[in-house]
């Protein structure tokens, strides 16, 4: 029995059409470096560890102030330094899309962060969005300002029905890498981490979506509070691409602004067994 022709599949792509010579690395051919967005400032050095067309991950348990550790980000990039980051990018665009946050919560966000930098941001609030409208929203915000070149997305997870499914955690991955290659953004992904474990423990980004984007990330930081004092975060290179940079210290003041500084006993307290992420 003959079988009727099946239609084919909406989102199939007939692999002709795809020419293999674009994405062959010839020797020859001149590759530039991604442009540093941020550094970190270390024993008088500037240690790269966001670039044009990347990707990196910020995770930590709940309530670790990854909110802190974003608006020092944003404070550096804005003004072109803080206590521990340092910016020489031309451009200015920042934009965070926050999952999680009220319009409220997230309104003193945009004023904490004018009051670092005397500067706004773009900041939407997309807590009653479903993921498809999440997406559809980050891809109309790049395609209208293709000069933001830090696009921060709090929180990853909720783009996603389930986090530990294969099928699609790949597929908002690839979402991702297109995002960043098409727009020469540096896209941030704030995740929370698999709640088990202690201090300096081997902890890891929650779920397969978690281990996908720590395969694929420039940079991979941790946050956690101090074990030793709880008004104390420690952010943590988890993974870097290129030089690592010691861990240091993040606190908020009573105006929930926050600042950064070294701590070289931290370095002390620090097994001789580095963490295996």
């Amino acid at each position: 029995m003959i079988e009727p022709i099946k239609p084919i599949a909406a989102g199939y792509e007939d692999p002709v059409l795809l020419n293999i010579s674009d994405y062959l690395i010839r020797r020859t051919d001149h590759y530039p470096k991604p442009i540093p967005i941020l550094c970190i400032k270390q024993d008088g050095y500037h240690i790269p560890f966001m670039s044009e067309d990347n990707i990196s991950i910020l995770f930590g348990p709940a309530k670790a102030r990854k909110s802190g550790l974003i608006k020092s980000m944003c404070q550096a990039i804005l003004n072109g330094s803080n206590e521990k980051m340092f910016s020489t990018y031309q451009s200015k665009k920042i934009a965070v899309i926050d999952t999680e946050q009220s319009q409220h919560d997230s309104h003193d966000a945009v004023k904490g962060i004018y009051y670092m930098t005397g500067a706004d941001i773009d900041y939407y609030s997309v807590l009653t969005l479903t993921k498809d409208q999440k997406k559809q929203l980050v891809e109309q915000h790049l395609k209208q300002n293709p000069d933001c070149k830090m696009l921060i997305i709090d929180n990853i997870v909720h783009f996603v029905k389930d986090f530990n499914n294969v099928a699609e955690s790949g597929e908002i991955t690839q979402w991702l890498l297109k995002l960043k290659s098409e727009y020469k953004t540096h896209i941030l992904v704030v995740i929370h981490e698999n709640p088990s474990g202690t201090y300096n423990q081997s902890l890891k980004p929650r779920g397969n979506l978690g281990t996908n984007l720590m395969n694929l990330c420039e940079t991979a930081i941790r946050i956690q509070k101090d074990p030793d004092d709880e008004t104390r975060s420690i952010v943590s290179a988890a993974l870097t691409r290129g030089k690592t940079f010691r861990d240091f210290i993040l606190m908020m003041d009573d105006q929930k602004i926050p600042f950064l500084m070294d701590d070289h006993s931290l370095h002390e307290k620090k097994t001789a067994k580095k963490p295996n992420y």
